[in-house]
């Protein structure tokens, strides 16, 4: 009797232990991409289109919207991913001058693992 009142005590003591274990498995991540403007400039806006595609999972996340320079993305699924992002950016010379160009960034292979990511993606503009 005195075995089994032991063996069910030691059994509830690694019950309560496991059970007050939390499992921590985040899927999800999240992702700051830095736009570099790939002449001398300072950009003002971008008016932007993303498309990332996980290489494992093929889901596909899109967004639109507007920025000065940094596109934010969160809630998506860890791992590789593929980039394209197409828009308008309205940027400043150095003498002063405003121009307004299309471009389009494109990247085959991003690994997001870390909790915050951060890339820099650089800009190449169309018809230049």
């Amino acid at each position: 009797m005195r075995r089994f009142i032991t063996y069910t005590l030691m059994c509830m003591i690694m019950v309560a232990i496991t059970s007050c274990h939390k499992d921590s498995d985040d899927y999800t991540t999240s992702c700051e991409i830095e736009l570099i403007l790939s002449v001398e400039g300072e950009m003002e806006v971008i008016q932007y289109s993303i498309e990332m595609m996980n290489l494992n999972t093929r889901d596909v996340v899109t967004a639109a919207g507007k920025t000065q320079d940094v596109i934010t993305v969160s809630e998506i699924l860890r791992g590789a991913y593929s980039i394209n992002i197409e828009g308008v950016v309205r940027y400043r010379n150095a003498d002063g001058d405003v121009f307004t160009q299309s471009f389009r960034v494109q990247s085959e292979y991003v690994l997001m693992v870390d909790n915050d990511n951060k890339i820099e993606l650089e800009m190449t503009l169309m018809g230049t």
